[in-house]
């Protein structure tokens, strides 16, 4: 097994994927008719013999076989908070899929607090189908020699339960997975920084996987009730990209975002990326 710790991107959509359920947009059309899909967001992460998933979601099979093995590898669950997309493979693990056994499930007090509220999740830990593995916001855990994880702790629609980034340190780099958060304005607050620019800088990420759900503040009608900083502003607030900058790369993106595949969208991100399923990260 190699000794690299590796990054992989699992799927870069929002919750309900692309094609999206019940959507006839030309996105989700053009998706369809061309046989096209995009997953919600999740990262594998091997390091060493173990297997860590960030987020599951309701396409595990189609996701884990980006991999080289199977998701029957997998060692250890991640999860950011309780919203669908993140959160609906967990059935998967059960006794009506792939009966599996002893996989440690990672996450915070109040996600813990959904999951035995909820019968079929509860049920997965009283099976010890999952392993409790609780964490505390803001403290290092040191998941092995070649890798550590601080869960940060991000403002978000909490009507389940809160809502974490995480930080991955490897041996060489560092990755910052921030699916999902209201405002930036909020975010940094709650972080203690002044600028998107200096938080990178200060917890010294190399890699930044960035909530890109939306394009602009007008992407849908409802936008308002579904609050995430739309890339634009974003892009507003880096800056464009200089040489020296960290790589960040835009993920959770929704279907009616115009950054999927939409043409010249290239030269309005100034430099910084959209983010693609099967994308390999070395830390």
């Amino acid at each position: 097994m190699s000794e690299e710790t590796v990054v992989t991107i699992l799927g870069i959509a929002q919750d309900g994927g692309v094609p999206h359920p019940g959507c006839l947009c030309d996105t989700c059309k053009r998706f369809s008719e061309e046989g096209r899909q995009l997953s919600p967001t999740s990262l594998a992460v091997r390091d060493g013999d173990e297997l860590h998933l960030i987020d599951v979601t309701r396409d595990l099979d189609r996701q884990t076989r980006m991999l080289d093995g199977s998701a029957r590898m997998i060692t250890d669950v991640w999860l950011t908070h309780g919203h669908l997309g993140h959160v609906d493979g967990l059935g998967l693990f059960g006794r009506e899929v792939m009966a599996s056994r002893g996989i440690r499930l990672h996450a915070s007090e109040s996600m813990f607090q959904l999951i035995h509220e909820t019968p079929l999740w509860n049920a997965l830990l009283n099976q010890r189908v999952f392993i409790k593995k609780q964490f505390d916001s803001g403290h290092e855990i040191q998941v092995s020699k070649n890798l550590s994880l601080v869960p940060i702790k991000v403002p978000h629609r909490d009507e389940w339960s809160d809502t974490h980034a995480f930080l991955l340190r490897g041996p060489n780099r560092a990755l910052l997975h921030l699916p999902d958060h209201d405002h930036w304005a909020d975010t940094l607050e709650q972080v203690g920084y002044d600028s998107i620019r200096e938080w990178i800088s200060a917890i010294k990420a190399d890699i930044i996987l960035m909530d890109g759900t939306f394009w602009s503040s007008d992407d849908l009608p409802r936008q308002n009730s579904i609050p995430h900083p739309p890339i634009l502003e974003s892009i507003s607030r880096l800056g464009p990209r200089e040489e020296d900058d960290p790589d960040i790369r835009f993920i959770h993106l929704n279907h009616s975002n115009r950054a999927l595949g939409q043409i010249g969208v290239g030269e309005e991100l100034m430099g910084w990326s959209i983010a693609s399923e099967g994308d390999e990260i070395v830390l």
